[in-house]
């Protein structure tokens, strides 16, 4: 009686992570959502965030946030700074005791694949501003970085979202696409391409905060590397829905080389005879580079093991 079902209704069966089944009521008319309460009395201030985006992750459409003592100026300042963490979220209702937010986001509105270019676009474009400047370009184009790292940021936080709700449900999962498995495994590209996005917005306030030194050549390194991962890094988003594997092989390959040159160049650097700060500028610069071409090839052994997954076959044991 709970689900309203009779004799002969239609029920749908799910898979669960852990390996059980669950039968739900394909026909009811019961509909429900999945609600997240947070008790700020029980919640310290520096830990609201944290529980909000642990709701939001939950794929939580309705949160829901009290307080008996009544919510005060900073809780409502960690409301704010979570809503434009995430994407989709909208206050519904507000009182000085509660406020309620829900998600009108839909699972299947924005693909993995489409919310996975938009970051490496992102990060992309922002690399690429930051090789103008240091070829002496105008370093105005590089005071949205901050902007960017936070829809980065947000996309991460959307595509976890997702990917945890395909893992839920088999139906989700059908109209993302995609299987479980693969999706653990995009779920791990959309992390590293996050922190290729930290060190982006690091390259670019040392560009800010630091005089780019003259002796700098694009042609040489640490600069010269760039291009190498400008050609790695869009052949490896292109195989996200390819399947040339020699095209993920080759651009791994490239990237150690690079990583391979950026060390040696580093422990070269200190028997240079350059000035203190254009010597520590460089170490920087030099340093986050190489941890942008690590994380490419972090991305590479998981475009290799989607590739695997997707040719294995089953086989019966005799």
């Amino acid at each position: 009686m709970e689900h309203d079902l009779a004799a002969k209704d239609e029920v749908r069966i799910e898979w669960r992570p852990s390996g059980s089944l669950r039968v739900n009521a394909e026909t009811s008319t019961v509909r429900k959502r999945r609600q997240v309460e947070i008790d700020l009395e029980e919640t310290g201030k520096e830990f609201i965030l944290d529980h909000l985006i642990g709701a939001y992750l939950s794929g939580a459409q309705n949160i829901r946030i009290t307080s008996k003592s009544g919510i005060d100026r900073e809780h409502r300042r960690e409301l704010r700074k979570f809503i434009q963490t995430t994407r989709g979220i909208e206050i519904s209702t507000e009182s000085d005791y509660k406020i309620e937010m829900i998600t009108l986001l839909n699972p299947g509105e924005m693909p993995l694949h489409s919310s996975i270019n938009r970051m490496y676009l992102l990060v992309s474009t922002q690399i690429r501003d930051v090789v103008e400047v240091l070829s002496g370009g105008d370093l105005t184009i590089l005071e949205d970085s901050e902007e960017r790292e936070k829809e980065v940021d947000a996309l991460r936080l959307l595509l976890e979202r997702q990917v945890g709700q395909i893992l839920e449900s088999a139906t989700i999962e059908t109209s993302f696409g995609t299987t479980r498995w693969e999706a653990a495994e995009l779920s791990n590209i959309v992390r590293t391409l996050e922190r290729i996005g930290d060190h982006c917005y690091i390259l670019s306030r040392l560009c800010i905060n630091q005089d780019v030194p003259k002796t700098l050549s694009t042609a040489e390194l640490p600069v010269s590397v760039i291009t190498v991962w400008q050609s790695s890094i869009k052949q490896l988003i292109a195989n996200l829905r390819k399947r040339k594997v020699k095209e993920i092989h080759d651009a791994k390959s490239n990237l150690e080389l690079a990583i391979m040159n950026l060390r040696e160049y580093e422990d070269s650097l200190w028997d240079l005879k350059l000035q203190s700060t254009d010597a520590l500028f460089l170490d920087k610069l030099s340093e986050s580079l190489r941890r942008i071409l690590a994380y490419t090839v972090d991305m590479a052994e998981i475009l290799i093991n989607i590739h695997t997954h997707r040719n294995s076959i089953e086989v019966t044991i005799e």
